[in-house]
């Protein structure tokens, strides 16, 4: 035994000796025993998952954070209200430090014969954070920070995270915050969150806990029962995987948040090739040329160039010149009459002049299945003009958007002239909306139907577009149908409309780069509510999901995940009505803390930290597995680094979250050595619940086996500071996934790194 192990054993048996003050409970466990992985040179020595034997003994307290109220596909995702701990233990630990050595966690009904568990395929939760204060800590939102793991954590913000700061330090210097998120997603039941002796998670003059889950509700009301029963999928959005019968359909497609056309992308910069465009600038606000992520041209030859290959000049007789000027934009501007001709100048002096100056009306037409002409004024609001076929049958346009995917705002004509505006769906009529515009007239004219329209620039209601009177371009769908109303179209075809001011003022023309995979962002934005979510870098190269154009890394190919999965959205689409609005679930995170009465003689503090090898939010997709591969060979792969630093970080835990039923395993390696550290292969679910044999068994969800280190019982924690580690995940992929996550969730240690036999 080396000389750690044998400090390790010496503290332990201190604890069992120390701590006699404490009437240790004899309860059995809250959710049963629980499943441990063995490192590969553990002892023999059996460990008791059941914290009634716990070296030295244990006391414990319950906590109910909540409620949680959901309907059907809805996300919950925020922080609940703060919960008290009681005033007898806050007056115990005043001044003084507990050491937390495990806790248990269950989502349960409160009824009047006792807490019922609610079954995780009624209600997923993928993933929560809890934390305990004191009144020198307060949770705080801060911005993510690479450099302080603290801030990596998962959180509705992106780009911030939601974690305790600590104001006001304790007078004993032990922390006054402790994090016990680890093993906390639909894995978070029957996970075993105890930690071997010395070790524990101390926290000076406990107050009160905060817990932020995210839960998503799942449950099919006609066919499911809250005590336990077999999944039965409810209705899922187009862009969900899941299978929706046979003997694969054991989870809800709804737990890996899908894209919905709830949601509409909006992608910053361009697509996936250089382009050229013009703009209109704030002049108000800047008069610097080609803002944003666009880029200047330098050169007049790069000018002309660029002018030449605009789509909107294409056909058009273009004359160039150069020179200086103080009245004209700096660089390379062009100017358009509405005639065939336009101008494109370089000017080479430094004006102050800016593109766009006393421009008020925008306008353009462009022919296509359905002719559109547009007039954008920051005065008079929008003019749209709309000619297609008066042959009885419907015909429409769908703004802003290349395709129907995209949830687009659309206007919609039907045989007999109606107006008629919609939110459509992938290859789906989608959902008819408020009307927003006022019909100016409706001519038929040789056999064309000519609609004039005008509505303000700003939607009505965020499904609405907004047209902004500067952006010189707009994309745009058309279709025809062969019925008097709104069905399947007959044909469809996309094109760009390019609006010029109406009058000859010149515009910027400017470099659009293409972004390299990987870095292409944007915003997500909920329709209903008009809520937008953030979508920045998010993969990183030491990941292997990068190199594999995985279609999380970037938001051009992004089709679900935590981007789109926040509170209060539905995770279906805008056509599918949410079923059983009026049977709301309300239930509570329930939680039980085992402690001991910290002492530094016989303790050593623990801290967790989680690491990512799925993308900035620990995210991926998993692609299905090639038509006819065996089942057995139906897994992916994925893999990444990480160094801890420090010079003393030693391993005593490891959580791994990942989501049912995907996950098989995660393998932690010596990236220098070749060795195993850690192999986890979670439990997995086989409907025990169904005969009430074991609430917790829900057919194909899963359980954590995790690693632990220190005592006798285990192998001595491994030094890992400077220590290059491979992470490699495996998940099974008979069937496509949105949302996968790897995410080794660690407890570390300061430990002396000196090791001998």
């Amino acid at each position: 035994m080396n000389k750690m192990m044998k400090c390790l054993a010496v503290l332990a048996s201190v604890v069992v000796l120390g701590q006699g003050a404490i009437t240790p409970t004899k309860d059995p466990n809250m959710n049963g025993e629980y499943m441990l992985a063995r490192t590969p040179n553990q002892p023999n020595a059996t460990w008791s998952t059941q914290f009634r034997d716990y070296p030295g003994g244990v006391e414990y307290f319950e906590v109910y954070a909540g409620p949680i109220t959901s309907t059907y596909s809805e996300v919950f995702w925020t922080a609940l209200p703060e919960v008290h701990l009681p005033p007898d233990l806050v007056q115990r630990f005043a001044g003084k430090g507990m050491a937390v050595v495990g806790f248990e966690a269950d989502q349960v009904r409160k009824t009047p014969e006792g807490d019922v568990s609610v079954p995780i395929n009624v209600a997923y939760n993928h993933h929560y954070g809890a934390q305990i204060l004191s009144k020198g800590s307060r949770m705080e939102k801060v911005p993510r920070n690479p450099a302080d793991p603290r801030t990596m954590r998962l959180s509705p913000e992106p780009g911030y995270a939601f974690i305790p700061v600590e104001h006001t330090p304790s007078a004993s210097g032990l922390p006054t915050s402790l994090t016990f998120g680890y093993s906390n997603g639909g894995e978070f039941r029957k996970s075993y969150h105890g930690l071997p002796p010395p070790f524990a998670q101390v926290i000076d003059s406990p107050e009160r806990i905060a817990v932020t889950p995210m839960q998503i509700d799942t449950w099919n009301r006609d066919e499911m029962n809250l005590t336990g029963s077999k999944f039965v999928p409810g209705p899922a959005p187009k862009w969900s995987y899941a299978p929706l019968s046979g003997p694969d359909a054991t989870y809800s497609g709804l737990l890996e948040c899908p894209l919905t056309t709830r949601i509409r992308k909006h992608i910053t910069g361009g697509g996936w090739n250089d382009s050229v465009t013009t703009q209109i600038l704030d002049c108000s606000a800047s008069n610097a040329q080609c803002s944003g992520s666009l880029s200047n041209y330098t050169t007049a030859e790069e000018c002309f160039t660029a002018a030449r290959t605009l789509p909107g000049l294409i056909g058009l007789q273009i004359a160039t010149s150069s020179g200086s000027s103080t009245i004209l934009p700096p660089g390379c501007t062009v100017s358009f009459a509405g005639t065939n001709k336009a101008s494109v100048y370089f000017n080479t002096a430094k004006s102050q002049a800016c593109c766009g100056a006393g421009v008020d009306t925008i306008m353009g037409t462009q022919q296509s299945l359905v002719n559109l002409s547009l007039s954008l004024s920051e005065s008079k609001g929008a003019t749209i003009t709309l000619e297609g076929p008066a042959n009885g049958d419907w015909f429409g346009i769908g703004f802003n958007t290349l395709s129907m995917s995209n949830a687009p705002y659309a206007i919609i004509v039907d045989g007999s002239g109606k107006i008629t505006e919609h939110v459509l769906g992938e290859h789906l009529a989608g959902v008819q909306i408020n009307n927003s515009v006022t019909v100016v007239s409706n001519t038929v004219k040789a056999g064309v139907r000519q609609v004039v329209l005008q509505r303000p620039l700003k939607g009505m209601t965020p499904q609405h577009h907004t047209f902004d009177a500067r952006d010189t371009t707009l994309d745009f769908i058309t279709a025809l149908g062969n019925t008097p109303t709104l069905a399947y179209h007959t044909d469809k075809t996309a094109a760009t409309l390019y609006l010029w001011p109406s009058t000859p003022s010149p515009v910027c023309l400017c470099s659009v780069p293409a972004a390299p995979f990987g870095k292409g962002t944007g915003t997500i934005e909920y329709l209903p509510t008009g809520e937008s979510i953030g979508f920045p870098f998010r993969c990183a190269p030491y990941e292997s999901i990068l190199g594999n154009r995985n279609p999380t890394c970037d938001i051009r190919t992004y089709v679900g995940g935590l981007s789109t999965c926040h509170h209060g959205w539905h995770l279906l689409d805008a056509e599918q009505e949410v079923p059983w609005q009026n049977q709301t679930l309300t239930y509570y995170m329930k939680y039980r803390l085992y402690f001991q009465e910290y002492d530094p003689s016989h303790h050593i503090q623990v801290f967790d930290i989680t690491w990512s090898i799925g993308g900035d939010t620990g995210e991926y997709d998993v692609p299905q597995c090639a038509p006819g591969t065996p089942v057995e060979q139906c897994t992916h792969t994925i893999t990444g680094t990480v160094t801890p630093g420090g010079t003393d970080l030693h391993f005593i835990a490891a959580h791994y979250h990942c989501h049912a039923p995907t996950c098989l395993s995660m393998e932690i390696y010596n990236n220098k050595t070749g060795e195993l550290i850690c192999k986890e292969e979670p439990y997995h679910g086989v409907g025990n619940d169904v005969s009430g044999q074991d609430k917790f068994d829900e057919s194909g969800y899963i359980a954590q086996r995790v690693c632990l280190w220190g005592s006798s019982y285990f192998e001595s924690p491994p030094l890992v500071s400077g220590v290059p580690l491979f992470i490699k995940a495996v998940t099974n992929s008979t069937y496509g996934h949105h949302g996968e996550m790897a995410l080794p969730q660690m407890l570390l240690a300061h430990l002396p790194t000196k090791k001998t036999s």
